[in-house]
């Protein structure tokens, strides 16, 4: 099914004062206020930096005068200057009210700043690499600081979450410590044994989740044929590409960081996946994302060096050549996404729990700097960055440039198959801010009412003879519990908007859409994408049917 909403917003299809009041309070108060900037065709260049001392101490009390940005060899004026700190919390929001949903992220509240992911990376990991990385990390969460908000993510055949943000790892530390998964021989037999049917025995509720998580992500892995294993570089980043629009809705400076057994990321090899990686990181850098890449291996040597050889000039070095040559690949790319992204790569140390803790703490105090670039060569371009502090000895970290395009690069593909791609996600996309009040219609458990409310400050409107254009895409899909889709609606919104029109849409907070579905048999899920024409920015958001009332 679908339908086309073309011309001008009638008050009818947009303004959030047609709606009821619960739902009108919510969708004001969904977002970070204040925190989001209007897409419209503004150049605005925003850089996130960090500054730390000789021993690694992040350097306070800079100001805008100390800061020097050059763009391309050319200095610039900086005119946005502003301190951030995971020292200082938000202030936590107003629980939802029943039947409506937010993919805001900032909506759990209490969530500082600057915020992390750890992602662990079981395609390219060995099981006992990644067993090691285990216990580092809880290593690493009985010694988190109350300000620390924290999200674990594995990826095997696809992408899982173990825990989202939360400022207590008690109930993640409990389910990483009690957590056996089954051994190759008990997947292989097929056979639950007591002890395998109680190992989840005795765990609290979200703890019981999350290793649950981690059960089926290693048991998948481990199941999973080698010539599956072997084309993991797309899973790979279609996870980390999920994970940027995941929290390109918070404010600030993200951290991610990335523990695998081999960091691989293609360059020139493979067209297609070239330009995966090339998105990746304008989508990387676009939601302000730095990528700490960690190496699982831990200390490793030269392949060629054996001790018991005194005379290395008669290696040849075929095989142990190419292993060195795939040791020095994978730590190039794992500088490479790092320098490009603003984070800091680790390799060749078997403390783990240092380097993690190292990547959670760099964001401890982060300057943003934005400025309007002097040149007029919008062309798609890469322009590097390079920012100066008037400190000694000090390190200074930030994204290593930009492409100069108005907007991320649309892709030429359908997009109702992109939105559908974003429902299939298991995170939701904060590039666009959604809230949808999804309620039975008239006592009737099969038929549901849905209003899509979509934040107008992440729409993309353009000036065009007076008026303001504006374009995007809707689905709303039913899913049955394990992610298969049962059906679905999409329909095209596109207007050209007087100013006034424009204007109040702006001051409600958003245009709003309706929907009414008949619920299919199986069904436990709606799933509701919507993707701007103009930017290929996407939002998106789950509703579980069995939340409705």
């Amino acid at each position: 099914m679908k339908g086309s909403v073309v011309g001008q917003l009638a008050w009818s299809l947009g303004v959030i004062c047609t709606a009821t009041w619960p739902f009108a309070q919510a969708v004001r108060s969904a977002g970070v206020q204040d925190q989001q900037v209007l897409r419209v065709t503004t150049h605005l260049v925003e850089v996130h930096v960090v500054v730390h001392d000789k021993q690694g101490a992040p350097v306070e009390g800079l100001t805008r005068g100390d800061f020097t940005v050059v763009d391309n060899g050319k200095e610039e004026q900086i005119s946005v200057f502003s301190v951030e700190s995971n020292r200082r919390m938000q202030e936590p929001i107003e629980p939802l009210p029943p039947n409506i949903f937010s993919n805001r992220v900032a909506r759990q509240g209490g969530i500082p700043t600057n915020v992390a992911v750890i992602l662990l990376d079981g395609l390219d990991t060995t099981f006992w690499d990644l067993a090691y990385a285990r216990r580092q990390l809880i290593k690493l969460l009985t010694q988190l600081q109350p300000q620390d908000r924290v999200a674990l993510y594995f990826l095997g055949r696809q992408l899982s979450v173990v825990q989202d943000f939360t400022g207590d790892p008690s109930p993640l530390l409990e389910a990483l410590r009690r957590y056996r998964p089954q051994t190759a021989a008990q997947l292989a037999s097929n056979v639950q044994t007591p002890a395998m049917q109680d190992r989840f025995e005795g765990l609290s509720g979200l703890a019981a989740v999350a290793a649950t998580q981690l059960d089926a992500g290693m048991t998948v892995l481990m199941l999973m044929d080698e010539s599956v294993r072997q084309y993991s570089a797309e899973r790979v980043l279609d996870a980390l590409l999920a994970i940027a629009e995941h929290l390109s809705g918070l404010p600030g400076r993200k951290s991610l960081v990335w523990i695998a057994g081999e960091i691989y990321l293609p360059l020139q090899d493979n067209p297609h996946l070239s330009d995966k990686r090339r998105r990746l990181i304008l989508t990387l850098n676009h939601a302000d994302v730095a990528i700490y890449p960690i190496d699982a291996r831990g200390l490793f040597i030269d392949p060629d060096f054996h001790a018991e050889d005194h005379d290395f000039a008669h290696f040849d070095r075929g095989e142990h050549g190419r292993a060195l040559d795939a040791m020095n690949f994978a730590i190039f790319a794992a500088n490479y996404i790092a320098r490009e992204t603003g984070g800091r790569a680790f390799y060749n140390t078997n403390d783990l729990r240092t380097a993690m803790r190292t990547a959670l703490g760099d964001s401890e105090v982060t300057y943003t700097l934005g400025y309007y670039p002097s040149h007029a060569k919008w062309d798609g371009e890469f322009r590097p960055i390079k920012v100066l502090v008037n400190r000694k000895d000090v390190e200074v970290r930030h994204r290593h440039g930009y492409y100069a395009r108005t907007a991320l690069p649309v892709e030429n593909a359908d997009p109702i198959a992109l939105l559908k791609d974003a429902a299939e996600n298991p995170l939701d996309a904060t590039g666009i801010g959604l809230t949808v009040r999804a309620r039975p219609r008239d006592g009737a458990a099969d038929q549901v009412e849905i209003a899509v409310n979509v934040d107008a400050r992440d729409l993309t409107f353009q000036p065009v003879k007076g008026l303001w254009t504006v374009r995007f895409d809707t689905w709303v899909g039913q899913y049955s519990n394990k992610g298969a889709s049962l059906e679905g609606v999409s329909k095209t919104t596109s207007a050209d908007l007087k100013e006034e029109t424009y204007l109040k849409i702006l001051r409600e907070g958003g245009v709003s859409l309706t929907f009414e579905e008949r619920i299919k048999p199986g069904a436990q899920e709606l799933r509701v994408a919507v993707r701007d024409a103009a930017s290929g920015s996407v939002g998106s958001v789950r509703i579980p049917l069995a939340d409705l009332h």
